[in-house]
């Protein structure tokens, strides 16, 4: 379960941003637009989430993946999924708004148009980065298809949803100690090492047609490949030979090597494997948004490691997360359980069902 706090951050104005990209084409019905009904998606407590909105908020979410990965061809599955989050997002979020609600809870006037002009202030930022000039907040309301009190409210909302999960995780007890962080620091010391430079090959196989729209049965069949050019290397041919012979990579002619690279200029997944190799030892084959992944780690120039107190408040937001994650559950659950209470009808459970026995 995705937490409200997290959720909050993006949705609304939020998704505004993949607006102003090249904005592919979704207005055709896909697979979980067929599954709408004309009224309400759920209800929950006598609260109608209505269709429109959960679409609105889904075909945001779907614009803003794909202005990301450049690609409009997601498939079915991925695009149920994403149906799945965004609903249990909204039930969630209704739930944790009619708790607010009955304890009288509220957001100053003063914290939302703070956050409305902090939103404003990154998409004004990130557009810059891009070469195009800075829109005005007309603009960016008119691409978000919201006028300003509707944006107003929907940043009220997020806030007063984050408002209540925190209530709700301080209720359940949800505190990291320095113990606990410091346990997780000694347990885990691979993740405070900070290499200086990393030099390293690469074997890479992208799942057909590409990584944003293949099947489980793409990746495995990429992760097989892999799998095999890790065999042969282990076998005793040369790294540089079989990556020639059978990575995606740009660098396959050059057997895939990666050469020496700043660590900042790597690829956090890059690094977090590499992190626990010794110089020549291959990682295991792992997968990330841009297909399945060889590496072996050549060598590191200026390792050096991060104290605790320089990582505890960090180690302590992170698994803090995970406990306001683990509240918000227990505390929605009961009321998600409840027929009578949260009443959902897409059928969204039944069609990812049925698309894994096709």
């Amino acid at each position: 379960m995705r937490a409200i706090v997290s959720a909050a951050m993006i949705a609304g104005l939020g998704y505004a941003l993949g607006a102003f990209a090249q904005v592919p084409d979704i207005d055709h019905m896909d697979v979980v637009e067929r599954s709408v009904p004309a009224g309400p998606v759920a209800i929950i407590g006598g609260t109608a989430i209505e269709g429109k909105e959960f679409l609105a908020d889904y075909r945001r979410h779907l614009t803003n993946v794909m202005a990301m990965v450049g690609d409009s061809e997601l498939n079915d599955e991925f695009r149920v999924r994403a149906g799945l989050t965004i609903l249990g997002d909204m039930i969630r979020t209704e739930i944790l708004l009619k708790e607010a609600e009955r304890r009288n809870l509220t957001v100053p006037n003063a914290e939302v148009e703070a956050e409305f002009q902090k939103k404003m202030e990154y998409f004004s930022k990130q557009l810059s980065k891009d070469g195009t000039s800075s829109p005005t907040e007309a603009q960016v309301l008119e691409r978000a298809g919201q006028s300003r009190e509707e944006a107003m409210d929907s940043i009220r909302r997020q806030l007063l949803a984050a408002k209540m999960a925190e209530v709700v995780a301080k209720e359940d007890g949800v505190q990291v100690t320095s113990k606990e962080a410091k346990t997780y620091y000694d347990e885990n010391p691979q993740l405070f090492q900070v290499p200086g430079q990393m030099h390293l090959n690469q074997i890479l196989a992208v799942p057909k047609p590409n990584a944003a729209s293949a099947n489980e049965k793409a990746w495995a069949a990429a992760e097989e490949k892999v799998g095999k050019a890790r065999a042969r290397i282990l076998a005793g041919e040369q790294f540089a030979a079989v990556a020639r012979d059978m990575s995606e990579a740009p660098d396959a002619a050059k057997g895939g090597d990666m050469n020496m690279n700043p660590v900042s200029a790597l690829p956090p997944f890059f690094v977090n494997h590499a992190s626990q190799l010794k110089p020549g030892e291959l990682s295991t084959v792992f997968r990330s948004e841009y297909g399945v992944h060889l590496i072996r780690l050549v060598e590191v120039e200026a390792a050096s490691n991060v104290s605790f107190n320089e990582a505890e408040d960090r180690i302590k937001m992170v698994l803090s997360r995970a406990g306001i994650e683990e509240a918000i559950q227990k505390f929605c659950d009961p009321m998600i359980r409840d027929e009578e209470y949260t009443k959902v009808f897409i059928q969204l459970e039944r069609t990812l069902a049925s698309l894994g026995t096709e």
